[in-house]
């Protein structure tokens, strides 16, 4: 350690050991530094070698700030099944930025310190199997290291929880160490080269999927509801264990318009290139994206713009993206003090698929936490439906999945309340030879189960194109 950061690791640990004696509890210890030449990709990976099943990987798509935790200091979890989860994790969270000791030896603005990193089931009344045992209704981790780069910035975060009875010297003797593995791990790390993995495919329950996609319909056409989304699964069982590492690489690069993300739990970790923002807050400023209707890419840029036009005058996706538009200004006008949009939707081009698009932006209230508005949001009417109570009613009953983490928020937050949540869909749930991908379709009055079955085989390819395979031999 640099002179200086020994000293001011010192002086905060010798402060929180002071308050956690005058408080009875354990107190959070954080120094953040800013350091050079150090691949947060690389970062990762030497985290999955030394702290196993605790990593979490960021990287948004506008201005390319990327997170990378690792080690788990603290896992703040709720699996409460309804939306008191959110109130429980912002609880839970307050409870340690109260007596938190953060000392900022860096004199830039991006050094965020102590960010908590994690997401929320997409429902949580749902029955829970086997799949997503690793993963509750809401988790969320305080890491030993995070790492955060932007602006070809790049700031580390060393975090420790002190108790009344600690030794400074011990505690910074275990630090030390865990530095020195964690360097030497990194030491290890190069990027990999890109191979194709052997593995088998197997869309799971496809009949019966149609036939729910046909049974939405007629519901929608009787009055009962007039959107809901239903998700499939597309099953991978592969000759060896997917590389986590390369997918993450593929992803990065081919998937620069998305959110590109990765959380350990178990054994067990979930991926995902999503485009969709669901909310970002960036002190009084809201952002939020609505993304709903879609349409394949063309294989020209004459025929990529003949169905981007299709797109934009099809009756159809532009109801059902009206759907999330109207829905989420609605709950935003309820948080801010005034938001503003453009009248009508533009084109959102991903690598295999361009989706309707209307950004919203707020000046959020005084007082209003990040995860009440995630509360508020979701499930928008893109991942869920409408009415939304409807919507979740026809899934629970017809889709034949457990969803899980899939199209649900994930994101993280800082000490100072500001963050960023997307939906986690283009995902996948890795486990050693297995993965599980989903993908979903909006449900509404004109739907076809044909179509919207090919719509699936679309969305299914961002996560098949990083893992190297393709679906059939599409």
């Amino acid at each position: 350690m640099a002179t200086i950061q020994k000293r001011s690791i010192y002086d905060n640990i010798v402060d929180g050991i002071n308050r956690a004696k005058e408080k009875a509890t354990p107190i959070l210890v954080s120094l953040t530094t800013e350091i050079t030449d150090i691949d947060p990709l690389l970062f990762y990976m030497a985290g999955k070698e030394l702290f196993t099943g605790e990593g979490v990987y960021w990287k948004e798509p506008v201005n390319g700030e990327t997170i990378v935790g690792l080690g788990v200091l603290q896992t703040i979890q709720s699996n409460k099944n309804s939306n008191k989860r959110f109130q429980d994790i912002k609880e839970q969270w307050n409870c340690f930025l109260e007596n938190m000791i953060h000392t900022n030896i860096t004199e830039s603005k991006h050094a965020r310190g102590p960010i908590l990193f994690g997401g929320f089931s997409f429902d949580p009344t749902k029955a829970k199997t086997e799949l997503w045992s690793d993963f509750p209704s809401a988790q969320f981790y305080l890491s030993k290291y995070t790492l955060n780069q932007i602006d070809n910035q790049l700031f580390l975060t060393s975090n420790r929880l002190v108790k009344p009875l600690d030794h400074v010297e011990t505690v910074i003797n275990e630090m030390e160490c865990d530095e020195k593995q964690l360097y030497v791990a990194l030491k290890k790390m190069k990027r990999n080269s890109i191979h194709d993995p052997s593995y088998k495919e197997r869309e799971i329950d496809v009949e019966n999927w149609l036939n729910s996609v046909e049974t939405v319909v007629t519901h929608i056409n009787e009055g009962k509801l007039e959107k809901a989304v239903l998700a499939r699964e597309l099953k991978l069982e592969a000759d060896e264990p997917f590389s986590i590492q390369a997918i993450l690489q593929n992803l990065v690069m081919k998937q620069p318009t998305s959110y590109i993300f990765a959380i350990d739990s178990g054994v067990s970790t979930f991926i995902g290139a999503t485009p969709e923002r669901l909310i970002k807050k960036d002190n009084q400023q809201l952002l939020s994206t609505c993304l709903a209707g879609s349409i394949k890419r063309g294989s020209t840029i004459e025929e990529d713009l003949q169905l981007a036009n299709e797109l934009l005058e099809d009756p159809k996706n532009l109801a059902e993206h009206q759907f999330v538009v109207d829905m989420i200004t609605k709950e935003l006008k309820s948080v801010c003090r005034a938001i503003s949009k453009p009248d009508n939707p533009t084109i959102f081009k991903a690598r295999d698929i361009q989706h309707l698009y209307t950004p919203i932006v707020g000046e959020v209230k005084d007082h209003v936490h990040l995860f009440e508005i995630v509360e508020r949001l979701h499930p928008t009417p893109a991942l869920g439906g409408f009415p939304q109570d409807k919507a979740l009613e026809e899934i629970r009953t017809y889709e034949q999945l457990d969803r899980g983490w899939y199209a649900g928020p994930i994101g993280w937050m800082d000490g100072d309340g500001n963050g960023e949540f997307a939906v986690a869909i283009r995902s996948a749930l890795f486990k050693q030879h297995e993965a599980s991908l989903f993908a979903g379709c909006g449900i509404v009055a004109k739907s076809e189960a044909s179509k919207e079955y090919e719509e699936t085989m679309i969305k299914f390819k961002p996560m098949l194109n990083a893992i190297g395979g393709k679906l059939n031999g599409r």
